[in-house]
């Protein structure tokens, strides 16, 4: 966690609630790459950096996407360059066809980065600017630019090694640990807009994918066919699903980052585990620490690991003053929740992943539901 970024605060349910305010920053945004300029970039950072100005903004690169990455390279004037400001920049919003029905994505993203970063101990892009717009659907977020620092960027298509997940694990645990059961989730508290994972607009997304057609077309991809055919039961799909949430209740809650696949993960010079695109909910531990080694691990080797990893991050929970489940207890919400991770891949959009990454972790998904038997276990 880097000292100029974030600063940490417990959120234990026994300990005290957040002090301190992100800064409100809802104004008008572009709804267009080309209205990313110089004089609307002053206004937005002038929220943190008040006198700073920017006197050139140059597009370099537009990455489309779920939102669209938006590189810019910028001149400041005197005050922005006495304060260090970095001469490029992420601009995150927005500015696809798709957009205007993401808003609540966007939205949810766009609060993690302006009031949930600055109060948690997790390494994420240092963010310049975050806001949505009042009267409109978007949502922006200004961040650094990670390839400034040679950061190493995570990918679908290279599994990662036990070290490297271990090291995720350890980091995921002390920002669980951080909001294990915090009262900060009740009416009143900071976290209180943060939603489940099986409510709300959430749950609206899930159940567009699972109408009878839309669920037949996305099995019918590439990433159908690298799994078993038992894995393309909509009915099974839905009772599992129903099962997780029905189960959920029941189960201490956390922030989870919400989206923690090889895409969304960066790993610093020194080994630090990094994380950014977060779509944070409220959720028990195993929906994130399921969805991580499901993508993050090759078959054999998650065959391999994985119940080493969980004994790893069930003592990471202890070292952060959690009351964490015992092992058998955690290794059967572990096996459920890898079904969740499953649903995601198999009917995301090749708009938002390519139809590689979504096969290659459907089958990742796909062969450990069939080695825990969570199949059978959906009712």
């Amino acid at each position: 966690m880097r000292d100029d970024a974030h600063a940490s605060f417990c959120l234990q349910s026994s300990g005290g609630t957040l002090s301190e305010s992100g800064v409100v920053s809802d104004m008008a945004l572009p709804v267009a790459v080309e209205e990313v300029t110089a004089k609307w970039l002053s206004s937005a950072i002038a929220f943190r950096f008040p006198g700073a100005e920017v006197t050139s903004c140059r597009h370099v690169e537009v990455l489309p996407g779920t939102s669209t990455k938006v590189r810019v390279a910028l001149e400041y004037n005197d005050a922005g360059q006495a304060m260090a400001l970095p001469a490029r920049m992420i601009v995150k919003g927005g500015f696809e066809d798709h957009s205007p029905s993401m808003r609540d994505m966007y939205r949810n993203e766009m609060r993690f980065y302006r009031d949930v970063l600055p109060f948690i101990n997790m390494n994420a892009p240092r963010c310049f600017f975050a806001g949505t717009d009042p009267d409109a659907w978007q949502s922006v977020v200004v961040m650094e630019d990670l390839r400034e620092r040679n950061v190493q960027f995570c990918r679908a298509q290279q599994s990662q090694g036990y070290e490297q997940v271990a090291l995720r694990l350890s980091a995921m645990a002390r920002y669980h640990a951080q909001t294990w059961n915090s009262r900060e989730f009740d009416k009143g508290g900071r976290l209180e807009w943060v939603g489940e994972r099986f409510s709300d607009w959430s749950l609206e997304y899930q159940n567009r994918y699972l109408e009878p057609d839309v669920w037949a077309h996305y099995i019918s991809l590439p990433r159908g066919a690298a799994v078993s055919r038992c894995l393309h039961d909509r009915d099974w799909m839905m009772a599992s699903l129903a099962r997780i949430a029905r189960e959920h209740k029941s189960k201490p809650v956390c922030l989870i980052h919400g989206d923690t696949h090889l895409g969304n993960l960066y790993v610093e010079a020194d080994g630090t585990p990094g994380f950014f695109d977060a779509q944070v909910s409220r959720a028990p531990w195993s929906l994130e620490v399921a969805y991580h080694i499901g993508c993050a691990l090759d078959i054999e080797d998650r065959r391999s690991w994985e119940r080493s990893l969980l004994e790893h991050y069930l003592s990471q929970l202890a070292i952060g003053g959690v009351e964490a489940p015992d092992f058998d207890e955690a290794w059967n919400d572990y096996r459920r929740d890898l079904a969740y991770g499953y649903f995601i891949f198999a009917i995301n959009e090749t708009r938002f992943q390519t139809e590689a990454v979504n096969t290659a972790y459907a089958a990742r998904f796909g062969a450990a539901l069939l080695d825990h038997g969570t199949v059978r276990e959906s009712t």
